[in-house]
């Protein structure tokens, strides 16, 4: 499991960022939501088609997604702060 693409969202809302997501070698996720909730450093939302939700995940994988997203924007944000 990779992060593929991921993308800062603007400041000002609940999002922190979109990113894409590499499964294993046969199925990738895209634009999926990192979010940030009172109760929890973060979770992760698919995008949705048709005004509904095209994935859900269970508690235990959601953490584990929202985990390595944070970590790969945490990187992000650092390597674009040493480029300054």
């Amino acid at each position: 499991m990779k992060i593929l693409s991921i993308r800062p969202a603007p400041p000002g809302s609940a999002t922190l960022a979109r990113f894409d997501l590499q499964l294993n070698e046969h199925l990738k996720l895209y634009n999926l939501a990192l979010r940030q909730r009172d109760d929890e450093p973060a979770h992760v939302c698919a995008p949705n088609a048709f005004q509904e939700r095209t994935a859900g995940f269970s508690a235990t994988f959601n953490k584990a997604l929202a985990e390595l997203a944070l970590k790969s924007l945490l990187e992000l944000q650092t390597e674009h702060d040493q480029a300054r």
